[in-house]
């Protein structure tokens, strides 16, 4: 069977037998790099796991910044044009 390329926090947490909040809390400080699926998922690229757990993994130099955007972000296709809704042949609106 193949071994997965992405492990889960839960995942992680049970290699090292710590608390998925500590594998969090190591993704957030920037200790454990992984890429963030969503607003709650993370996923660890195991070659950064296994660099991570034999100590090797270099550190990092710092954030990158984050800038705010100017204005409002738009909704996503909110200057899309839509196609009108056909009626069925006898309906009113």
């Amino acid at each position: 069977m193949q071994e997965k390329q992405f492990l889960s926090p839960a995942d992680i947490a049970g290699e090292l037998s710590v608390s998925t909040a500590t594998v969090l809390r190591l993704i957030h400080a920037g200790q454990l790099p992984a890429i963030r699926v969503s607003e709650r998922i993370y996923r660890i690229p195991r070659a950064s796991f296994e660099m991570f757990s034999a100590g090797t993994l270099p550190q990092p130099r710092g954030l990158a910044p984050i800038k705010d955007v100017a204005g409002p972000v738009p909704a996503l296709g909110a200057d899309e044009i839509l196609p009108r809704r056909k009626l069925a042949a006898g309906s009113r609106r």
